[in-house]
């Protein structure tokens, strides 16, 4: 899943349920998002426990990068922020991505 498809679980508002069915060993609130390889919107977005990896703005496991692109709970309120009901999830996927290489 990248972060286009992930956009679908922001909208709806079932975040928590998309952690309790593929993380329900990672607290919501500790929830550190990633992006594999680099920051863009093809990349399969990972999320990892925050207290085990120390909040790592880049990291390396089993010889893959991963880039962190937000916490969840900041994640859900940056995508508040760009949300529109005009734009469509890639666009706001891309505003998104942009605000976090640009202004983060």
């Amino acid at each position: 899943m990248n972060l286009i498809e992930f956009i679908k679980h922001l909208k709806n508002k079932t975040t928590e349920q998309f952690m309790n069915q593929h993380y329900s060993d990672i607290d919501y609130y500790d929830a550190e998002v990633y992006l594999k390889g680099s920051l863009c919107l093809d990349s399969e977005l990972v999320i990892f426990d925050g207290e085990k990896i120390e909040g790592l703005i880049e990291m390396e496991v089993n010889n893959e990068k991963y880039y962190n692109l937000f916490t969840l709970d900041l994640l859900v309120e940056v995508f508040a922020d760009y949300s529109n009901p005009s734009s469509s999830d890639s666009e706001i996927a891309e505003k998104i991505i942009n605000y976090r290489i640009n202004d983060a």
